[in-house]
Protein backbone atom coordinates (compact mmCIF):
# COMPACT_ATOMS: atom_id res chain seq x y z
CA UNK A 1 0.00 0.00 0.00
CA UNK A 2 1.50 3.33 -1.09
CA UNK A 3 0.14 6.52 0.41
CA UNK A 4 1.32 10.10 0.09
CA UNK A 5 1.09 11.76 3.51
CA UNK A 6 2.41 15.18 2.50
CA UNK A 7 -0.63 17.36 3.13
CA UNK A 8 1.10 20.67 2.42
CA UNK A 9 2.27 19.39 -0.97
CA UNK A 10 -1.18 18.05 -1.79
CA UNK A 11 -2.99 21.26 -0.89
CA UNK A 12 -0.54 23.23 -2.94
CA UNK A 13 -1.40 21.27 -6.08
CA UNK A 14 -4.38 23.12 -7.49
CA UNK A 15 -4.88 20.53 -10.26
CA UNK A 16 -6.15 17.98 -7.74
CA UNK A 17 -9.01 19.69 -5.91
CA UNK A 18 -8.83 23.43 -5.27
CA UNK A 19 -11.73 23.47 -2.77
CA UNK A 20 -10.33 20.58 -0.73
CA UNK A 21 -8.82 22.70 2.03
CA UNK A 22 -12.14 24.43 2.79
CA UNK A 23 -14.14 21.22 2.86
CA UNK A 24 -11.48 19.55 5.00
CA UNK A 25 -11.98 22.27 7.62
CA UNK A 26 -15.80 22.26 7.38
CA UNK A 27 -16.09 18.48 7.65
CA UNK A 28 -13.52 18.24 10.45
CA UNK A 29 -15.19 20.98 12.51
CA UNK A 30 -18.65 19.44 12.06
CA UNK A 31 -17.49 15.95 12.97
CA UNK A 32 -15.66 17.10 16.10
CA UNK A 33 -18.67 19.13 17.28
CA UNK A 34 -20.86 16.05 16.71
CA UNK A 35 -18.60 13.92 18.90
CA UNK A 36 -18.46 16.38 21.81
CA UNK A 37 -22.17 17.28 21.65
CA UNK A 38 -23.34 13.67 21.70
CA UNK A 39 -20.89 12.74 24.46
CA UNK A 40 -22.39 15.58 26.49
CA UNK A 41 -25.91 14.18 25.96
CA UNK A 42 -24.79 10.74 27.13
CA UNK A 43 -23.08 12.16 30.22
CA UNK A 44 -26.14 14.22 31.18
CA UNK A 45 -28.57 11.33 30.75
CA UNK A 46 -26.46 8.61 32.35
CA UNK A 47 -25.19 10.60 35.33
CA UNK A 48 -27.67 13.35 36.07
CA UNK A 49 -31.15 12.19 35.12
CA UNK A 50 -32.54 9.54 37.48
CA UNK A 51 -35.38 8.78 35.06
CA UNK A 52 -33.10 7.68 32.23
CA UNK A 53 -34.17 4.08 32.67
CA UNK A 54 -37.59 4.54 31.06
CA UNK A 55 -38.00 3.48 27.46
CA UNK A 56 -38.09 7.02 26.02
CA UNK A 57 -34.83 7.99 27.70
CA UNK A 58 -33.21 4.75 26.54
CA UNK A 59 -34.18 5.53 22.95
CA UNK A 60 -32.75 9.06 23.30
CA UNK A 61 -29.53 7.60 24.72
CA UNK A 62 -29.39 5.11 21.85
CA UNK A 63 -30.00 7.97 19.38
CA UNK A 64 -26.98 9.79 20.80
CA UNK A 65 -24.87 6.63 20.67
CA UNK A 66 -25.66 6.15 16.97
CA UNK A 67 -25.03 9.83 16.23
CA UNK A 68 -21.76 9.65 18.16
CA UNK A 69 -20.64 6.60 16.16
CA UNK A 70 -21.68 8.34 12.94
CA UNK A 71 -19.61 11.42 13.81
CA UNK A 72 -16.58 9.28 14.71
CA UNK A 73 -16.83 7.29 11.48
CA UNK A 74 -17.42 10.44 9.42
CA UNK A 75 -14.12 12.05 10.42
CA UNK A 76 -11.62 9.66 8.79
CA UNK A 77 -13.75 8.85 5.75
CA UNK A 78 -14.70 12.40 4.79
CA UNK A 79 -11.93 14.70 5.98
CA UNK A 80 -9.12 12.64 4.41
CA UNK A 81 -8.48 14.46 1.12
CA UNK A 82 -9.30 12.06 -1.69
CA UNK A 83 -6.73 11.96 -4.47
CA UNK A 84 -4.07 13.28 -2.14
CA UNK A 85 -3.52 10.80 0.65
CA UNK A 86 -4.65 7.68 -1.18
CA UNK A 87 -2.47 6.96 -4.19
CA UNK A 88 -3.10 3.22 -4.38
CA UNK A 89 -6.04 1.71 -6.26
CA UNK A 90 -6.63 -1.27 -3.95
CA UNK A 91 -6.36 0.82 -0.78
CA UNK A 92 -8.59 3.48 -2.32
CA UNK A 93 -11.27 0.97 -3.23
CA UNK A 94 -11.35 -0.36 0.35
CA UNK A 95 -11.48 3.22 1.66
CA UNK A 96 -14.41 4.17 -0.58
CA UNK A 97 -16.38 1.03 0.25
CA UNK A 98 -15.80 1.54 3.98
CA UNK A 99 -17.61 4.89 3.72
CA UNK A 100 -20.78 2.81 3.59
CA UNK A 101 -20.51 2.43 7.37
CA UNK A 102 -21.35 6.10 7.81
CA UNK A 103 -24.46 5.93 5.63
CA UNK A 104 -25.68 2.73 7.30
CA UNK A 105 -25.31 4.39 10.72
CA UNK A 106 -27.00 7.56 9.47
CA UNK A 107 -29.99 5.54 8.24
CA UNK A 108 -30.03 3.64 11.55
CA UNK A 109 -30.22 7.01 13.30
CA UNK A 110 -33.30 7.83 11.23
CA UNK A 111 -34.81 4.43 12.10
CA UNK A 112 -34.23 5.05 15.81
CA UNK A 113 -35.99 8.40 15.45
CA UNK A 114 -38.97 6.57 13.94
CA UNK A 115 -38.93 4.17 16.91
CA UNK A 116 -39.07 7.17 19.26
CA UNK A 117 -41.97 8.58 17.26
CA UNK A 118 -43.92 5.31 17.45
CA UNK A 119 -43.17 4.91 21.16
CA UNK A 120 -44.54 8.39 21.88
CA UNK A 121 -47.57 7.63 19.72
CA UNK A 122 -48.49 4.61 21.84
CA UNK A 123 -47.68 6.45 25.09
CA UNK A 124 -50.15 9.24 24.34
CA UNK A 125 -52.79 7.68 22.09
CA UNK A 126 -52.83 4.11 23.47
CA UNK A 127 -51.28 4.24 26.98
CA UNK A 128 -52.43 0.74 27.96
CA UNK A 129 -50.96 -0.81 24.81
CA UNK A 130 -47.80 1.21 25.46
CA UNK A 131 -47.39 -0.48 28.83
CA UNK A 132 -47.77 -3.90 27.19
CA UNK A 133 -45.66 -3.40 24.06
CA UNK A 134 -42.90 -1.12 25.34
CA UNK A 135 -41.65 -2.84 28.45
CA UNK A 136 -37.94 -2.28 29.08
CA UNK A 137 -36.99 -5.82 28.05
CA UNK A 138 -38.52 -5.35 24.60
CA UNK A 139 -36.31 -2.32 23.97
CA UNK A 140 -33.24 -4.51 23.57
CA UNK A 141 -35.10 -6.82 21.19
CA UNK A 142 -35.70 -3.86 18.88
CA UNK A 143 -32.05 -2.80 18.62
CA UNK A 144 -31.03 -5.30 15.88
CA UNK A 145 -33.99 -4.17 13.76
CA UNK A 146 -32.69 -0.60 13.78
CA UNK A 147 -29.30 -1.58 12.34
CA UNK A 148 -30.74 -4.16 9.93
CA UNK A 149 -33.02 -1.47 8.51
CA UNK A 150 -30.04 0.87 8.19
CA UNK A 151 -28.18 -1.75 6.16
CA UNK A 152 -31.21 -2.44 3.97
CA UNK A 153 -31.43 1.27 3.17
CA UNK A 154 -27.78 1.98 2.37
CA UNK A 155 -25.85 -1.30 2.43
CA UNK A 156 -25.84 -1.51 -1.37
CA UNK A 157 -23.21 1.26 -1.45
CA UNK A 158 -20.54 -1.24 -0.43
CA UNK A 159 -21.04 -2.99 -3.78
CA UNK A 160 -20.98 0.09 -6.02
CA UNK A 161 -18.51 2.38 -4.21
CA UNK A 162 -15.24 2.54 -6.15
CA UNK A 163 -12.27 4.80 -6.82
CA UNK A 164 -11.64 6.48 -10.16
CA UNK A 165 -8.44 7.22 -12.05
CA UNK A 166 -7.89 10.39 -9.99
CA UNK A 167 -8.30 8.42 -6.74
CA UNK A 168 -11.62 10.05 -5.91
CA UNK A 169 -14.53 7.99 -4.54
CA UNK A 170 -17.55 7.56 -6.76
CA UNK A 171 -20.49 5.19 -7.30
CA UNK A 172 -19.74 2.80 -10.13
CA UNK A 173 -22.90 1.36 -11.66
CA UNK A 174 -21.28 0.63 -15.01
CA UNK A 175 -21.10 -3.12 -14.39
CA UNK A 176 -24.83 -3.30 -13.60
CA UNK A 177 -27.89 -2.63 -15.70
CA UNK A 178 -29.64 0.74 -15.74
CA UNK A 179 -32.83 -0.97 -14.53
CA UNK A 180 -31.02 -2.33 -11.45
CA UNK A 181 -29.68 1.09 -10.56
CA UNK A 182 -33.14 2.59 -11.04
CA UNK A 183 -34.82 -0.05 -8.85
CA UNK A 184 -32.22 0.12 -6.07
CA UNK A 185 -32.36 3.91 -6.16
CA UNK A 186 -36.13 3.89 -5.67
CA UNK A 187 -35.96 1.26 -2.91
CA UNK A 188 -33.18 3.13 -1.12
CA UNK A 189 -35.14 6.39 -1.32
CA UNK A 190 -38.22 4.70 0.14
CA UNK A 191 -36.26 3.09 2.98
CA UNK A 192 -34.20 6.12 3.92
CA UNK A 193 -36.64 9.00 3.35
CA UNK A 194 -40.17 8.30 2.14
CA UNK A 195 -41.23 5.66 4.69
CA UNK A 196 -39.64 7.32 7.76
CA UNK A 197 -40.92 10.78 6.81
CA UNK A 198 -44.45 9.51 6.13
CA UNK A 199 -44.56 7.72 9.49
CA UNK A 200 -43.24 10.76 11.36
CA UNK A 201 -45.75 13.15 9.73
CA UNK A 202 -48.74 10.86 10.33
CA UNK A 203 -47.79 10.00 13.91
CA UNK A 204 -47.11 13.54 15.06
CA UNK A 205 -50.27 14.82 13.39
CA UNK A 206 -52.22 12.22 15.38
CA UNK A 207 -50.34 13.04 18.60
CA UNK A 208 -50.98 16.79 18.24
CA UNK A 209 -54.68 16.11 17.68
CA UNK A 210 -54.77 13.88 20.78
CA UNK A 211 -52.95 16.44 22.93
CA UNK A 212 -55.38 19.15 21.86
CA UNK A 213 -58.25 16.95 22.98
CA UNK A 214 -56.46 16.39 26.28
CA UNK A 215 -56.04 20.15 26.68
CA UNK A 216 -59.79 20.63 26.24
CA UNK A 217 -60.21 18.48 29.33
CA UNK A 218 -58.65 21.26 31.43
CA UNK A 219 -61.03 24.21 30.90
CA UNK A 220 -60.37 27.33 32.96
CA UNK A 221 -57.53 25.70 34.86
CA UNK A 222 -59.54 22.55 35.60
CA UNK A 223 -58.18 19.04 36.05
CA UNK A 224 -56.00 17.66 38.79
CA UNK A 225 -52.52 19.01 39.36
CA UNK A 226 -51.03 15.63 38.50
CA UNK A 227 -52.94 15.31 35.23
CA UNK A 228 -51.94 18.81 34.13
CA UNK A 229 -48.31 18.12 34.95
CA UNK A 230 -48.40 14.91 32.91
CA UNK A 231 -49.97 16.79 30.03
CA UNK A 232 -47.33 19.53 30.13
CA UNK A 233 -44.53 16.97 30.37
CA UNK A 234 -45.91 15.07 27.38
CA UNK A 235 -46.31 18.31 25.43
CA UNK A 236 -42.72 19.35 26.16
CA UNK A 237 -41.39 15.95 25.07
CA UNK A 238 -43.45 15.96 21.87
CA UNK A 239 -42.35 19.51 21.01
CA UNK A 240 -38.75 18.38 21.44
CA UNK A 241 -39.15 15.40 19.13
CA UNK A 242 -41.05 17.44 16.56
CA UNK A 243 -38.06 19.79 16.46
CA UNK A 244 -35.74 16.78 16.08
CA UNK A 245 -37.91 15.46 13.23
CA UNK A 246 -37.93 18.82 11.45
CA UNK A 247 -34.13 18.92 11.73
CA UNK A 248 -34.00 15.41 10.25
CA UNK A 249 -36.18 16.47 7.31
CA UNK A 250 -34.13 19.60 6.62
CA UNK A 251 -30.80 17.79 6.84
CA UNK A 252 -31.68 14.56 5.02
CA UNK A 253 -34.07 15.65 2.25
CA UNK A 254 -31.51 17.34 -0.05
CA UNK A 255 -29.11 14.37 -0.02
CA UNK A 256 -31.85 11.79 -0.50
CA UNK A 257 -33.37 13.63 -3.48
CA UNK A 258 -29.93 14.21 -4.98
CA UNK A 259 -29.13 10.49 -4.70
CA UNK A 260 -32.56 9.58 -6.09
CA UNK A 261 -32.01 11.88 -9.08
CA UNK A 262 -28.56 10.36 -9.60
CA UNK A 263 -30.00 6.84 -9.75
CA UNK A 264 -33.12 7.43 -11.82
CA UNK A 265 -31.08 9.31 -14.45
CA UNK A 266 -28.56 6.44 -14.65
CA UNK A 267 -25.66 8.46 -13.24
CA UNK A 268 -25.82 11.07 -15.99
CA UNK A 269 -26.92 13.82 -13.61
CA UNK A 270 -26.10 15.15 -11.06
CA UNK A 271 -22.35 15.05 -10.47
CA UNK A 272 -21.98 13.01 -7.26
CA UNK A 273 -18.50 14.45 -6.80
CA UNK A 274 -19.52 18.08 -7.24
CA UNK A 275 -20.35 20.93 -4.91
CA UNK A 276 -24.02 19.91 -4.56
CA UNK A 277 -23.01 16.49 -3.24
CA UNK A 278 -20.54 18.01 -0.80
CA UNK A 279 -23.20 20.37 0.56
CA UNK A 280 -25.75 17.57 1.00
CA UNK A 281 -23.17 15.38 2.76
CA UNK A 282 -22.46 18.30 5.10
CA UNK A 283 -26.19 18.67 5.83
CA UNK A 284 -26.47 14.93 6.49
CA UNK A 285 -23.74 14.95 9.11
CA UNK A 286 -25.27 18.10 10.62
CA UNK A 287 -28.24 15.91 11.53
CA UNK A 288 -25.92 14.01 13.90
CA UNK A 289 -24.78 17.29 15.44
CA UNK A 290 -28.00 19.25 15.84
CA UNK A 291 -29.99 16.93 18.14
CA UNK A 292 -28.01 17.72 21.34
CA UNK A 293 -28.62 21.43 20.79
CA UNK A 294 -32.34 20.80 20.37
CA UNK A 295 -32.37 18.89 23.66
CA UNK A 296 -30.51 21.77 25.32
CA UNK A 297 -33.06 24.36 24.17
CA UNK A 298 -36.30 22.35 24.15
CA UNK A 299 -36.20 19.31 26.46
CA UNK A 300 -36.94 20.39 30.03
CA UNK A 301 -35.51 17.29 31.72
CA UNK A 302 -32.28 17.57 29.76
CA UNK A 303 -31.91 21.25 30.67
CA UNK A 304 -32.45 20.33 34.31
CA UNK A 305 -29.83 17.59 34.15
CA UNK A 306 -27.39 19.87 32.32
CA UNK A 307 -27.81 22.60 34.95
CA UNK A 308 -27.33 20.04 37.71
CA UNK A 309 -24.14 18.75 36.11
CA UNK A 310 -22.60 22.23 35.82
CA UNK A 311 -23.69 23.04 39.38
CA UNK A 312 -21.93 19.90 40.62
CA UNK A 313 -18.82 20.89 38.67
CA UNK A 314 -18.83 24.36 40.30
CA UNK A 315 -19.27 22.87 43.77
CA UNK A 316 -16.43 20.42 43.17
CA UNK A 317 -14.12 23.14 41.85
CA UNK A 318 -14.84 25.37 44.86
CA UNK A 319 -14.21 22.46 47.21
CA UNK A 320 -10.79 21.95 45.66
Amino acid sequence: MVMNLNLSWAWGNETLRPDGRAWFCIYAFTGVIGIFANVLVLVVFLRNLPGHRNITAKLIIHQSIIDLMSSVVFLPFYIIPEGWLIQNEDAGEVFCKARTIFWVLATSSTTNLVFITIERYYAIVYPIKHYVHFKNGKFYQALPIIYIYGFLGMGHLVFVADINENYYCYYNWEETSENLQFIIGIISFCFTWLIPTSIIIYVYATIIFTLRNMHRGFPDGGGTVGSRRRYLAQKNLINTFIAVSVAYAVCWTPDMFLYLTFNVTSSSYPDMDGIAHRITVFLSVCNMVVNPFIYAFKYRDFKTGLSKMFSDIKVTSRGN
